[in-house]
């Protein structure tokens, strides 16, 4: 199972109303859940449960299952707009992937309808994935960010 398969069916689950989605590929599962819950610490029985040797590109997909268990928290857009990581043209991002972030610290911004609007941190934690580019049109909703514990 390849990272970019697993961003889609992160995208999916962002972009539609369902709550939970489980798939497993070539021995490999992977569950994505809108909201962790108290089950989702427990080792679900199953290939994905047991120490396997993986190779480099299955290592990143044996890693997604852990997105509840490493709390993780998601940065959604607010509005459907154009995301920029800066403030202007060449000016550096204001959040890059290692970035540890406070709670009400900007990130980002979405213009809508010529409206800038400011995309900012709902809680402390380090940036681990950036979903979408600069000049990216997203909609409400889409991740932008993906944070973990810091510490």
């Amino acid at each position: 199972m390849d990272l970019d398969f697993v961003q889609k069916l992160i995208e999916l689950v962002a972009r539609s109303p369902i709550d939970e989605l489980e798939v497993e590929r070539d021995g490999v599962r992977v569950r994505i859940s809108r909201h962790a819950s108290a089950t989702s610490s427990t080792p679900q029985p199953g290939p994905s449960a047991q120490p396997q040797p993986v190779g480099v590109g299955e290592a990143t997909a044996h890693s997604a299952p852990t997105v509840s268990k490493s709390a993780r928290h998601s940065i959604r857009a607010p509005l459907t707009g154009v995301f920029y990581r800066a403030a202007a043209e060449g000016e550096p991002p204001f959040a890059s992937v290692g970035d540890v972030v406070e709670e009400g610290q900007k990130v980002g911004v979405l213009e809508a309808m010529k409206t800038f609007n400011v995309v900012e941190s709902d809680r402390t934690g380090r940036i681990v994935e950036i979903a979408f580019e600069d000049h990216a049109a997203v909609q409400s909703g889409d991740v932008l960010f993906i944070l973990e514990q810091a510490g």
